[in-house]
């Protein structure tokens, strides 16, 4: 692996202009399809306490602290974090918000359900990710589920990942510039922020794993794999799916 990209780059990534466009890049149709698609795939209830790591600014935990006992959301970014906060007291929805890393949560057997969305999985190197899915199945209630989302398995990532695209988001113009690293299944990516005439670069690291690469892991830290989706329609997940949508429970 080449020297370009800090693997603890997730630490400064979020700030600034990543945050601004993130936070309108995703219309509220997709997170009223996602609320409803976790409540169901987790069976949550009105008392059910759920795990949402790493939250971000509390898009899905705000929503899901409405209609639930309450929900738990962990991330690194300080902005975020306190951005969170202030959503969730104006719209008194029953959530916390904590700053830890997502290896190291210290929960035990507290949680209904918990999920990883908004394509933060894959972060780590395997032996990082094994810390983080056996930290989650060390927070969950025996048979609680645990829902991954991301675009960067292998069998979506491999196939549609393009290694230079434009994004424009409202006034924010990004371009993602991705460099494939064969020696090590993982991709390193500079992101270009173009905003009200100012640039802002971030750089970035993926490891790019397969569905069944994936599916071994989550069996070594506890958990049965219960189905492997591609949408919030349902849609079993294939070669070639833009994104995949995995559901385990605690064995």
């Amino acid at each position: 692996m080449s020297n370009a990209t800090d693997t603890n780059w997730f630490s400064s990534f979020f700030s600034g202009a990543a945050l601004d466009l993130w936070r309108r890049a995703i219309p509220v149709e997709q997170t009223e399809e996602e609320v409803q698609f976790l409540g169901e795939v987790l069976g949550l209830e009105e008392t059910s306490r759920v795990l949402d790591v790493p939250c971000g600014n509390g898009r899905l935990c705000i929503p899901l602290g409405l209609c639930i006992g309450s929900v738990v959301g962990v991330d690194t970014s300080d902005e975020f974090i306190e951005e969170a906060n202030r959503s969730a007291l104006a719209h008194q929805s029953n959530c916390q918000f904590l700053k830890a890393d997502m290896r190291k949560l210290d929960f035990k057997a507290e949680f209904d359900g918990a999920y990883c969305m908004g394509n933060s999985f894959g972060y780590f190197d395997k032996e990082g990710t094994l810390r983080f899915l056996k930290a989650v199945a060390a927070s969950l209630k025996n048979d609680a589920r645990f829902v991954i989302d991301s675009n960067m398995i292998a069998e979506s990532f491999l196939v549609n990942g393009a290694g230079k695209e434009w994004v424009q988001v409202d006034g924010i113009y990004m371009l993602v510039e991705n460099r494939y690293n064969c020696h090590e299944s993982l991709v390193e990516t500079t992101y270009t922020f173009l905003s009200d005439g100012k640039e802002e670069k971030r750089e970035a690291i993926h490891w790019i794993y397969t569905a069944g690469e994936l599916c071994k892991m989550l069996k070594q830290s506890g958990f049965e794999i219960v189905e492997l989706l591609e949408s919030t329609d349902g849609d079993a997940y294939s070669l070639g799916s833009e994104r995949l949508l995995l559901v385990a429970q605690k064995s």
